[in-house]
């Protein structure tokens, strides 16, 4: 398992598990468009709606994807 992790000034922290096999077989938009998905239903079933209505304008990108690594970072900053 790796961790997706996001590093940003309001949702730092936010993670989550996925395979290797999703991470090979997945391009980086569409695992940053998972993420998203993931943060956004996660925010709404919590009822933290303001946290999830700010995910559409949540710019994410990967400065280094190694698979071999444990935690794969999101940005949003820079």
């Amino acid at each position: 398992m790796t961790i997706l992790q996001i590093s940003s000034k309001i949702y730092w922290g936010f993670k989550i598990e996925v395979t290797r096999d999703f991470l090979i077989d997945t391009e980086i938009n569409d695992i940053i468009s998972y993420m998203k998905k993931q943060m956004k239903k996660f925010f709404k079933t919590h009822n933290l709606l303001e946290l999830a209505e700010g995910i559409d304008e949540l710019n994410l990108h990967v400065h280094n994807f190694d698979i071999e690594d444990p935690i794969i970072y999101l940005c949003s900053h820079c």
